[in-house]
C-alpha cells in the first residue's frame, strides 16, 4: 500500500494522479490541516479528487484535527463507497476520538512519531482489538528537524510489541518540493536528499511498512523505479558495457543468491545464462559499482556474474564486463536475497 501525497491548496493534477495510480500507488495522503490552504477550497478539492478516482480501488489517509471531525464530515466521506479511508490524528488523540473514528465505520491511524508507551497500553487494555488501528510518521519540512533512524526503529518496535501486525507508514521527499520552504518533506533527515529509493529501504529496514512520497509530485521514471524495486522488489540498474562478449549473459533478469555475500552481489543465474567460452578481456580493478563475469579461465565458475560492493584488485580469471551509472550507484544497497535485477545499458564504452 505505498502511496503519494495530493495536497488541497490548488486545483489537482489530474495527470499527474492517474500515472501514479495506474504504475500501482494505491495510497493518497491528503490533509485539510494545513495553514498555508485556502479553508474555502480544501473540501472542493478534496471533493473533486474523489469524484475523479471514483472507479478505482484505493485508500486515502487524511490528516485532520480531531476539532474537525463531526457527523458532516464523517457522512462526506461515507458518500465514496469505493475507497477506503484513514484518518489521521496528528495529536491530541484519546480513546474516545479513536472510537468515534472507528464507530463510524474508518480506520484510525496515530501518529507513529509520538506515540507513548502509555497511550499503547491503554489501547491495549481499553480496546477490544487493534485491527482498525494503523500508524503513520511525520514528516518535516524543516531541514534539520526530521527523525533519525534509530527512533524510527524504536517507535516502531514500540508499536509491534503491542500489535504485531501493525501497518506503519512513513514519508519520503518527492522531487517538487512543496513549500514554504521547499526542502522535501521526509520522515527520515538524513533521506532528504538522497536516492529515493534508498530513503524507501531505509524506512523498510526498520519496520516501516508503507512508504508514502510526502512532496506534491514525482517524476515519473523515478517513480516507476521505485514502485517497482519496493513492492515487486525488482531493480532496473543503468549501466555501461565494456565487454560485448558478455552482453546476452546481462541481457537476462538476475536474482540475488540467498546465500550473498559481504563484498559482492552474486547472479543466482548467470552461469547457467553462459553459451559459450569467454576469453579474458578487461583485466582491471574492480571498484564499487563495477559488473564483473568470471572468463574461461574460472573453469566452472565461468560466466559467473557479480555486482562489486567494495574495491577488490584485479585478477586474470575475471573480466569487468560493465559498471552502473553513477547516479543509481546507491541501488546496489538496496538489493537484498532473492530480489531481481536487470541492467539498461545506457552507453558502451
Amino acid at each position: 500500500m505505498h502511496g503519494f501525497s495530493v495536497y488541497l491548496g490548488q486545483p489537482i493534477n489530474k495527470s499527474y494522479i492517474r500515472h501514479m495510480v495506474d504504475i500501482g500507488y494505491s495510497t493518497i495522503f491528503t490533509s485539510v490541516q494545513i495553514p498555508e490552504e485556502d479553508e474555502s477550497t480544501k473540501y472542493r478539492y478534496l471533493e473533486e479528487l474523489l469524484a475523479y478516482l471514483a472507479n478505482d480501488t484505493l485508500t486515502y489517509m487524511i490528516d485532520i484535527n480531531p476539532s474537525l471531525l463531526n457527523r458532516s464530515f464523517f457522512q462526506f466521506l461515507k458518500q465514496h463507497t469505493s475507497a477506503e479511508f484513514i484518518i489521521r490524528i496528528d495529536h491530541s488523540t484519546s480513546i474516545e476520538v479513536i472510537r468515534e473514528i472507528v464507530d463510524n465505520g474508518f480506520l484510525c491511524c496515530l501518529n507513529a512519531s509520538i506515540i507513548s508507551e502509555s497511550l499503547l497500553h491503554q489501547l491495549n487494555a481499553q480496546l477490544d482489538s487493534f485491527d482498525r488501528l494503523c500508524y503513520c510518521h511525520n514528516y518535516y519540512p524543516r531541514p534539520d528537524t526530521g527523525l533519525t533512524a534509530s527512533y524510527v526503529h524504536s517507535q516502531n518496535k514500540r508499536i509491534l510489541k503491542y500489535n504485531a501486525n501493525a501497518n506503519i507508514y512513513a514519508f519520503i521527499a518527492g522531487t517538487t518540493k512543496r513549500g514554504p520552504l521547499y526542502k522535501g518533506l521526509p520522515t527520515v533527515e538524513v533521506t532528504r536528499d538522497v536516492h529515493p529509493v534508498v530513503s524507501a529501504q531505509l524506512l523498510l529496514d526498520h519496520h516501516t511498512q508503507h512508504v508514502i512520497i510526502g512532496d506534491p509530485s514525482f517524476e515519473p521514471d523515478q517513480a516507476q523505479l521505485l514502485i517497482t524495486a519496493i513492492r515487486d522488489r525488482h531493480f532496473k540498474l543503468p549501466i555501461t558495457l565494456y565487454d560485448e562478449q558478455c552482453e546476452y549473459i546481462l541481457q537476462n533478469q538476475h536474482t540475488v543468491r540467498v546465500d550473498n555475500p559481504e563484498h559482492v552481489i552474486r547472479s543466482q543465474e548467470a552461469r547457467h545464462y553462459c553459451q559459450s567460452d569467454i576469453q579474458p578481456n578487461f583485466i582491471k580493478m574492480r571498484t564499487y559499482g563495477a559488473i564483473t563475469v568470471d572468463n574461461q579461465l574460472n573453469g566452472r565458475y565461468q560466466g559467473e556474474l557479480q555486482l562489486i560492493k567494495q574495491p577488490l584488485p584485479q585478477h586474470p580469471h575475471i573480466n569487468v564486463v560493465g559498471h552502473v551509472a553513477k547516479h543509481d550507484l546507491p541501488l546496489i544497497e538496496c538489493l537484498r536475497p532473492n530480489d531481481t535485477f536487470e541492467f539498461n545499458i545506457i552507453s558502451r564504452s
